[in-house]
């Protein structure tokens, strides 16, 4: 949710301000009362600044350690509002809602290598918005999401040994697919109300998309040693590139909010976002080869709310801003593991801004702080127990130019 760096200063609550290009992504009725051809350039760094596991019985074990890898990505997002009249706007957003990944460190030798060793999920959107001011204390809009996305898994496939009744690592599975390839549909809407300059309420809503991904995968043979072993996996390992399908539904989304400016230009906005994330509840993998089995996992997610407040003090052109957000997991104890471990998080954030009627430059950061996520004594779909620790933070930088 992460798109615009004064948005991320303030805690992300910004559906009843909206008032730069970044309201294409957070409410794009806030168009309605911008009348300048404006761009905004910017980009979002979100980086794992912590991800630690600490096994348990009966496995991996009570002492086994694993650390993340503190991998840094980079989503690039654009904004361009265009006045066709004075109450009509067109805009355009170009941005990446979901850049993610949970890669393990020493991946060959990983506990939980026989789950997944690296999971990612990337996408980037194109917005195209209409808002129209009905009065001029309200606005409506509507607009388009054409998404492109991509997924990629990695994970070692395991066999027992007869020789030994162990399991031991056959081979390595890369399943990949294309981010011009798989795309979707969906679209959004907003409603902004200021029956007076310093109060505003708002609420945004955004569609379910609907990916299907074609993918190819590629089982490459780990030598365990054995060479009878060995000569019967090569005979049974599926050969070259192998076609492989999913899909995800990324869920519908509500924000409502409201926003009042004090005197001395000191701003207070407040946000409740709902997320539809029960359309998760499975994710099937299916290959054209009959003779490879689908990889099902039931992962039973829950909707959930995001809680938000924002604060930001203006001095004339220059800016300062902090905020705080509460995010509720969707995710149950029974589906964290070593593809994802999610958990509730408390989000503190902070920003800079400095702007002009015609250009503007804005600075926004926020540290993650995950609850410690805990499958010990708990049912775990992947048999894999212990506690997972995470933090993060995002900065964001965007450049605003208005004509």
């Amino acid at each position: 949710m992460t798109q615009g760096a004064r948005a991320t200063g303030m805690g992300l609550a910004f559906t009843a301000v909206a008032d730069d290009p970044s309201a294409i992504f957070y409410n794009p009725a806030g168009l309605g009362w911008q009348k300048h051809f404006d761009v905004q350039v910017g980009g979002v760094f979100l980086s794992k600044v912590k991800g630690e596991f600490d096994g348990a019985n009966p496995y991996p074990g009570n002492g086994n350690h694993e650390v993340e890898h503190k991998t840094t990505f980079v989503l690039p997002n654009i904004y361009a509002v265009v006045p066709l009249t004075p109450e009509l706007n067109f805009g355009l957003g170009i941005n990446a809602p979901y850049g993610l990944g949970f890669r393990w460190d020493n991946a060959e030798t990983f506990s939980g290598r026989f789950v997944a060793q690296n999971a990612v999920i990337q996408s980037a959107d194109i917005n195209p918005v209409f808002s129209y001011q009905l009065i001029p204390q309200l606005a409506i809009a509507v607009g388009a999401d054409y998404r492109l996305s991509k997924v990629q898994l990695e994970k070692n496939q395991a066999l027992i040994n007869p020789f030994t009744n162990s399991a031991v690592d056959v081979a390595h599975v890369k399943l990949n697919s294309d981010l011009q390839d798989n795309h979707g549909w969906g679209w959004n809407a907003g409603v902004l109300f200021r029956p007076v300059p310093q109060f505003s309420i708002g609420a945004a809503y955004r569609s379910k998309i609907k990916v299907d991904y074609d993918g190819s995968a590629t089982f490459q043979q780990r030598l365990t040693g054995n060479a009878q072993l060995d000569a019967v996996v090569a005979a049974q390992l599926p050969q070259g590139n192998q076609k492989v399908v999913t899909r995800i539904e990324f869920p519908e989304t509500v924000n409502l909010g409201a926003a009042v400016v004090l005197p001395a230009d000191f701003t207070v906005a407040l946000e409740a976002d709902w997320t539809k994330w029960s359309r998760f509840n499975e994710l099937l993998i299916t290959f054209d080869n009959p003779a490879i089995p689908a990889l099902d996992r039931h992962t039973n997610w829950s909707n959930s709310w995001a809680y938000r407040i924002g604060l930001e003090k203006k001095f004339s052109k220059f800016a300062v801003r902090a905020g705080y957000y509460r995010d509720k997991t969707p995710q149950p104890a029974a589906d964290a593991g070593p593809i994802l471990a999610d958990n509730e998080r408390d989000a503190f954030t902070a920003g800079l801004g400095y702007n002009t009627d015609r250009w503007g430059v804005n600075l926004g950061d926020a540290y993650i702080k995950f609850k410690n996520r805990d499958t010990r004594g708990q049912v775990s779909t992947d048999n894999f127990f212990g506690v997972y620790r995470e933090s993060a933070n995002v900065f964001a930088l965007d450049f605003r130019l208005s004509f």
